[in-house]
């Protein structure tokens, strides 16, 4: 027997069984043990008595509080003779309203204060207890290394893991506004990057001039990234990092996509499915990444680990490799077409015409039908826009997904409304009633936020959509159409006579009931 289960199901799986093995751990620390018990009378003066403290805010009957548990005591036992890093519990059981005055909505948190108890920051380490042993340890430390000597700023350099963030100041630079903008910034990113400040005269020669800091990206092995920015304050100099650290063709995964989707510019995917096809993509994309740095982000993906993402991204799964850029911000899909093997020349034509403007999305579509099967007109995504915006009509669209409950019980109040236009040969010259399955449509340009949507293009005025926001029953739809749109079309006047007497005596008949209630 064959089981196919996808990521969620597999981490839910694991979760449960993690939660499991931890139910006969405690969440609260032993009363020897060098995690120290805060109360709202005693929190304030803990932490700012202490220059460091891993907080955490937790519930006793929580199954992860009850796993963390002994990772804590681990780690405050090996940290207990460290006077500079603290570790305590809270019991928002117990202390209700201290964890709502630090907005805790789940279990547990762990927050990191440094002498204040205002604005303390996330704990981002992983929760095993050498991590957290490291990860404090690091707090403790000043964010900024300074190193003058130019062999140990090399080896500094050779020895990191991540990318090192160096401030190259002139001899006489001891009062500069520069240095507290790095020193702030260090501060931030410490958990992130290595920063380091230098009077390495070898440095200065190479990047400073009339007395000014330089500022350096630099990974092992590569050319020095230099700021070049007129400005220089924190925001400029975190936007820069963000930029430079992100390597010319890196790998994305569950690690790192955050990181490229929050840089909010396009995202060049290439889907390969060993290292082979990697590596001949990167020497073709490279020039390109770096001509583009901070305008597009290139990456590789495995495709044997997350080859159905191409899915979403408008692409076959199965057809591989595959190239294909995602505009983040329109949320336009540009692919490589997929009828043939991809070339190195396929990709170069790609990136030159979508840097040039002159690449065509992919649109996700429906194939448009030879006829419209039902009174609600059926709209696909390559037929959206010819439909819609027929300056002729007013077009009402209904923007759902088949799986939302809301979009079935309007069902039958919307076909209705349909089907009162559809009758009436000179109101369905005017007034056409449509809907576009979502999930399996692209549209560009309307700001669909749930399920489901509902907007009236007016004739004539097709600049001016109108979002519709009222109750989903055939008499408020009607009169917002009415209301609403050009041609002022009222759909409950096209009842045929008997429909609209039988109508009538039904809402006297709910108004009867409501008068003996």
């Amino acid at each position: 027997m064959q089981f196919n289960w996808d990521i969620k199901t597999v981490a839910s799986i694991l979760s449960a069984l993690t939660l499991a093995q931890a139910s006969d751990q405690e969440a609260i620390a032993p009363e020897d043990s060098h995690v120290v018990k805060l109360t709202e009378a005693t929190f304030e003066s803990f932490i700012t008595s202490n220059p460091h403290v891993l907080a955490e805010f937790f519930a006793p009957w929580c199954g992860h509080c009850k796993k963390l548990g002994p990772e804590l005591v681990s780690a405050a036992e090996i940290l207990k003779d460290n006077e500079q890093v603290k570790i305590a519990q809270i019991d928002c059981t117990e202390e209700k309203e201290l964890c709502q005055g630090y907005e805790i909505k789940g279990y547990p948190t762990l927050k990191v204060f440094h002498g204040e108890v205002e604005v303390p920051s996330d704990y981002q380490g992983q929760r095993q207890s050498q991590s957290i042993v490291s990860y404090m340890l690091k707090q403790s430390l000043p964010p900024v290394s300074e190193i003058n000597a130019t062999k140990d700023l090399d080896d500094t350099i050779a020895e990191a893991k991540e990318p090192v963030i160096v401030q190259v100041l002139p001899e006489d630079a001891s009062n500069l506004e520069s240095n507290t903008t790095f020193y702030g910034v260090a501060g931030t990113l410490r958990e992130k990057f290595t920063f380091v400040s230098t009077k390495s005269t070898d440095y200065a020669k190479k990047y400073t001039s009339d007395s000014t800091p330089a500022y350096l990206l630099v990974r092992p092995g590569e050319e020095p990234s230099v700021y070049s920015g007129e400005e220089l304050d924190e925001t400029h100099l975190v936007h820069w990092i963000d930029i430079e650290s992100k390597p010319l063709f890196g790998d994305i995964d569950g690690s790192t996509f955050k990181s490229y989707a929050e840089a909010n510019i396009p995202l060049a995917y290439y889907f390969y499915e060993n290292e082979e096809q990697r590596a001949a993509a990167a020497d073709i994309i490279k020039p390109f990444a770096k001509e583009q740095r901070g305008k597009i982000n290139f990456v590789g993906l495995d495709a044997v680990k997350f080859g159905k993402h191409a899915k979403n991204l408008n692409m076959d799964e199965e057809k591989l490799p595959l190239f294909v850029i995602h505009d983040l911000v329109s949320n336009k899909k540009f692919g490589v077409p997929q009828d043939q093997e991809l070339t190195n020349k396929d990709v170069t034509e790609l990136i030159e015409k979508f840097i040039a403007g002159e690449a065509e999305p992919i649109v996700k579509s429906e194939p448009i039908p030879e006829i419209q099967e039902e009174k609600v007109f059926k709209l696909v995504g390559k037929a959206h826009d010819e439909v819609v915006f027929d300056e002729s009509k007013d077009v009402l669209v209904k923007y759902y997904a088949p799986w939302c409950g809301h979009c079935k019980r309007m069902a039958p109040a919307y076909e209705e409304l349909a089907t009162l236009y559809a009758n009436d040969e000179d109101a369905s010259s005017k007034v056409v009633i449509a809907k576009l399955d979502h999930t399996l449509n692209d549209v560009d340009n309307v700001d669909i936020q749930g399920y489901p949507t509902l907007i009236l293009y007016p004739a004539g005025d097709k600049s001016n959509p109108q979002l519709y926001d009222g109750s989903r029953d055939l008499e408020s739809l009607a009169e917002f159409v009415k209301e609403r749109g050009t041609h002022k079309v009222d759909a409950l006047a096209l009842r045929p006579v008997e429909e609209e007497k039988e109508a009538e005596e039904e809402a006297e008949s709910e108004a009867d009931a409501h008068d003996e209630l």
